[in-house]
């Protein structure tokens, strides 16, 4: 068995521990900051993007053979911060389908993927105010699936599911241009820990569900065997007070080596959309 995923119980409960300490600080900062909200004003930012571009596929439960196509990506962002305060909440829904083909074009592989990411982030700014720095860390969680179109009666679809916790960072850039505000953002997340779904080499999932033969199918992970990058560059233009329109690329490199087995989803999006400000004030009762 591959040495990366071979780990004694010891090891895997302390990283499993970690997991849920990060995802339990997570949660407590996002408690307190919701009940500051509550009593206060606060600052909201929302933006949709809908993207297109190069998708690359490849799991070996599946099949050997690597693919290639035309993906499609949704996406969108919720930003809260407290006026004042330094920290904010970030939630982004993402939500990928692609239709790729094997070098010869004679096998078909589909794709859909959803990722749920929360995250909360440590503001600085600078050059009075034009630039922006954020630090902190995500959750990402992940659901999806793998259809191999020649694989009817073996093996024809591969689940996937994981969770993950990404150091994360954003840079933002405001200048006026043309009488317009513009701004450039920035954004990158980078694995740490996490788990994930995978069965074993040469287990069917006949064995797993039907027959409950458990054979080291939730996986802990960490940058090593799944060295994934998520990164974001959007240029955004206002055109009205609170309307803002962005284009930009969307890069998600999902891979993993876990169980033997080898996967990856590699997406190359260009994005259009569009963003919008708030601002709120909620009165104490």
């Amino acid at each position: 068995m591959n040495s990366i995923t071979v780990m004694s119980f010891p090891m895997c409960k302390n990283r499993v521990r970690l997991l849920f300490l990060l995802l339990s600080l997570m949660a407590v900062t996002a408690v307190e900051a919701q009940d500051a909200a509550a009593n206060g004003r606060y600052s909201k930012t929302r933006s949709y993007q809908i993207g297109a571009g190069a998708a690359h596929v490849l799991d070996t439960y599946l099949t050997q053979e690597k693919f290639k196509g035309t993906g499609f990506s949704l996406l969108s962002i919720e930003e809260r911060q407290q006026t004042g305060a330094r920290w904010s909440s970030v939630v982004e829904h993402q939500l990928h389908f692609s239709n790729t083909a094997d070098r010869a074009g004679n096998d078909a592989m589909i794709e859909a993927t959803y990722n749920c990411l929360f995250g909360r982030f440590y503001a600085w700014s600078l050059l009075g105010g034009s630039l922006s720095l954020q630090a902190g860390g995500m959750a990402n969680l992940g659901l999806g699936a793998f259809y191999n179109t020649r694989n009817n009666a073996n093996n024809p679809a591969q689940g996937r599911l994981s969770l993950n916790i990404m150091p994360s960072a954003i840079a933002t850039y405001h200048f006026p241009f043309l009488k317009r505000r513009w701004a450039v953002r920035y954004e990158l997340q980078l694995p740490l820990v996490g788990v994930m779904f995978s069965p074993n080499y040469g287990q069917s999932y006949y064995e797993m569900f039907s027959r409950g033969n458990y054979d080291h199918n939730i996986v802990p992970t960490t940058f090593v065997a799944a060295p994934c990058m998520r990164q974001q560059v959007r240029l955004e233009c206002s055109v009205w007070r609170s309307m803002t329109l962005s284009l930009g690329y969307l890069g998600d490199y999902q891979q993993a080596k876990v169980n033997n087995l080898k996967q990856h989803l590699f997406c190359h999006n260009i994005m259009v959309g569009f963003v919008q400000r708030f601002q709120i004030t909620r009165q104490r009762p």
